[in-house]
């Protein structure tokens, strides 16, 4: 697998919000040459990762997971397939009150 290059994504936003290395170390608070340093690095610590995606209000990691082609979690699975399977269940519950009505409806008509 290739290496991911967060790089791009953390000067697009910087960019995009007006902020500069020098805001950004001091909302990080640390120097302007570590921003200097940790932007000129080919990887990236999840913590300071999750700190940039406070400063910016943007969740870096949904991007970086949009790029993996890769299944979701099981947990988020298993989720969904318990979520489903209570929809089904009152639908089916919705629909067999229905065919008991119609069941009553029809003796009803027969029985006139």
């Amino acid at each position: 697998m290739e290496p991911i290059d967060v790089l791009p994504l953390i000067l697009r936003e910087m960019k995009r919000n007006h902020v500069s290395k020098v805001d950004m170390a001091r909302q990080l608070q640390i120097s302007p040459s570590s921003v200097q340093g940790m932007l000129g690095r080919p990887t990236l610590q999840v913590q300071k990762l999750a700190e940039l995606s406070e400063i910016f209000k943007y969740n870096f990691f949904r991007e970086i997971a949009d790029m993996l082609p890769y299944a979701e979690p099981a947990s988020a699975t298993v989720t969904n397939d318990a979520k489903e399977k209570d929809e089904l269940q009152e639908r089916i519950k919705a629909l067999e009150m229905e065919v008991g009505i119609l069941r009553q409806t029809l003796k009803d008509v027969v029985s006139r």
